[in-house]
C-alpha cells in the first residue's frame, strides 16, 4: 500500500529567478502608468490657462486663489500713491474701471499722506511749485514737485487747499483753482479784488467754497455791489457773484486749520483764534493758550495734531519752540505738550555761519516733528531736539508756507465750468 500523501496546503516551488522578473514586471507597469497621467495633464488645459484665457478674452484681470480681486483693489492698489496706481490702470480694463469709481478715488484719497508745500523754488530756469517728502528711513529727505508751471505764472503762489486742490493767485489779485495730480486748471475771474480767507467744503451740499473778505481799497463799487470791509461766500463753478454773510470785524489770512467742520486761524492783534463753522457759515471766537512762556505773540500758528487743534510759537532766536494741544476742544483747555530746543550748532555747522531760520510744526504719520528752513536748507527736527535728516536745494531757494497737499484723483464737476478751464495744458509743462 503507497503511502498517503501529508494532509493540508501545498508550498509553492522557490523560484527566485521568476519572481524578479514578476517584480520587475510590476514596476515597470506602475511606471509607465504614471508616465501616462503626466502627459494627459499636460495635454488638457490647466485651470490657470484657462483662467488666462478668459482674462485675455474677456479683458478681466486673472483671478488667483490666493489674491481675491478685493484683496488686489481695496488692500493694494488703493494704498499706492497716484502715478503707480495710474499705470496699474494699463493692465486690464478690469482694473480701470474698479480704480475710476467714486468711492474708490474717495478711499484712495484717504490713504494718501499730507505732505508740506514749499512755495516756489528756481531749478534749471524754471519755476516749479513742490512738496517736501521726507523718508525718515532714507539717507535723504527728497523734494518731489507737484507741478512744473511755465512763464506766465512767475509770480503766482499757492494760498490754500483743501481734498488736493490748491488755490493759486497772482500777487493776491488774480486767482486760480487747480489739481497738480490730474492737472485740471481754471481761472476764477470773479474773485477779482477780493482776499482769500479759507478754502472748504460745505458739508450739507458737498460744495467747494471760498470764504472771501472784500476790501474798500481793492475793489471799487461798480464791480460787485455790496457791503466792503466784509466777507462773503462763493461756490466754485457758481456764475453767481459771491454772497454777502456779513461779519467786518476783522479779517485772516495765512493757512488754516480743519478741524469739527471748521476753519481755525490764530489772530495775532487779538491774541483770540477765529473760527468759521463751515456747515452754519458763521463766525464765533477761541481762547488762545494764555501762558506762552519764552514765546512771542508774533510767531503763533496752527497745525492738525492727531485730531485736535495744535498752536506752536518760538522765542526771539528761533532757537526754542514751544507746542501746545488743546486738549478739551469745548471747554478751551490747552496744555503745553513739548518744549523743543533746536540743535542750533548743528543746524549753524551746515549753513556756515549763523543765519537767520523760520520754523514751523507739523504732524506726519503720528509724529510731530519741528520744519526748519533757511535759504535752501530744511531741516526735520523730532520733539526731543534731534536733527532726523536735512535737505539741500541747489536752486534759487525754499519758502515754506505752511500749507499741505493731500495728493487726489477725485474728479470735480466744477472744472468745466471754470474760465479758461484746460487739462494737461498751459500753466503745466
Amino acid at each position: 500500500m503507497a503511502d498517503a500523501k501529508p494532509k493540508g496546503k501545498g508550498r509553492p516551488s522557490e523560484n527566485p529567478a521568476g519572481n524578479r522578473k514578476k517584480k520587475k514586471d510590476t514596476q515597470l507597469r506602475r511606471r509607465h502608468r504614471s508616465l501616462r497621467r503626466r502627459e494627459n495633464s499636460l495635454r488638457r488645459p490647466s485651470g490657470d490657462s484657462e483662467t488666462m484665457g478668459k482674462a485675455a478674452r474677456t479683458g478681466l484681470p486673472p483671478r488667483r486663489r490666493g489674491l481675491p480681486e478685493e484683496i488686489v483693489v481695496w488692500e493694494i492698489l488703493v494704498r499706492l500713491p497716484p502715478k503707480p496706481l495710474l499705470r496699474c490702470r494699463q493692465v486690464c480694463r478690469a482694473w480701470r474701471r474698479l480704480t475710476s469709481t467714486g468711492d474708490f478715488l474717495l478711499t484712495h484719497h484717504r490713504h494718501q499722506p499730507t505732505l508740506p508745500l514749499v512755495d516756489r523754488y528756481k531749478c534749471n530756469e524754471e519755476f516749479l511749485l513742490g512738496i517736501v517728502s521726507l523718508d525718515r528711513r532714507a539717507a535723504a529727505a527728497r523734494l518731489q514737485p507737484v507741478a512744473q508751471l511755465d512763464d506766465t505764472c512767475y509770480m503766482m503762489s499757492a494760498d490754500a487747499s483743501c481734498d488736493g486742490l490748491l488755490l493759486l493767485s497772482i500777487g493776491g489779485i488774480w486767482w486760480f483753482i487747480c489739481n497738480p495730480i490730474t492737472r485740471q486748471f481754471g481761472a476764477l475771474h470773479l474773485l477779482c479784488g477780493f482776499m482769500v480767507m479759507g478754502f472748504y467744503k460745505h458739508p450739507p451740499t458737498g460744495d467747494y467754497r471760498l470764504l472771501l473778505y472784500r476790501n474798500q481799497e481793492l475793489m471799487s463799487e461798480h464791480l460787485i455791489p455790496g457791503d466792503r470791509n466784509t466777507c462773503y461766500v462763493y461756490t466754485l463753478g457758481s456764475s453767481d457773484v459771491p454772497r454777502c454773510i456779513g461779519w467786518p470785524e476783522t479779517s485772516a489770512s495765512g493757512a488754516t486749520v480743519v478741524l469739527h467742520c471748521s476753519l481755525h486761524w490764530y489772530q495775532r492783534s487779538q491774541d483770540m483764534i477765529l473760527v468759521f463753522d463751515t456747515t452754519a457759515e458763521s463766525f464765533r471766537w477761541m481762547r488762545a493758550p494764555s501762558d506762552r512762556m519764552k514765546c512771542t505773540l508774533d510767531s503763533g500758528n496752527l497745525f492738525d495734531m492727531d485730531g485736535k487743534l495744535g498752536m506752536y510759537c518760538s522765542n526771539d532766536g528761533c532757537t526754542i519752540v514751544d507746542i501746545w494741544v488743546l486738549q478739551d476742544y469745548k471747554r478751551e483747555i490747552w496744555s503745553l505738550k513739548y518744549q523743543v530746543e533746536l540743535p542750533v550748532p548743528e543746524i549753524r555747522g551746515m549753513l556756515g555761519g549763523a543765519y537767520h531760520w523760520s520754523a514751523m510744526v507739523l504732524s506726519q504719520e503720528g509724529d510731530v516733528l519741528v520744519l526748519v528752513s533757511c535759504d535752501r536748507w530744511l531741516f526735520y527736527i523730532d520733539t526731543e531736539g534731534n536733527l532726523l535728516a536735512s535737505f539741500q536745494h541747489y536752486g534759487d531757494g525754499l519758502f515754506t508756507i505752511g500749507l499741505k497737499l493731500k495728493p487726489s484723483l477725485v474728479q470735480h464737476a466744477f472744472f468745466p465750468l471754470l474760465d479758461s478751464y484746460a487739462v494737461n495744458a498751459s500753466p503745466f509743462i
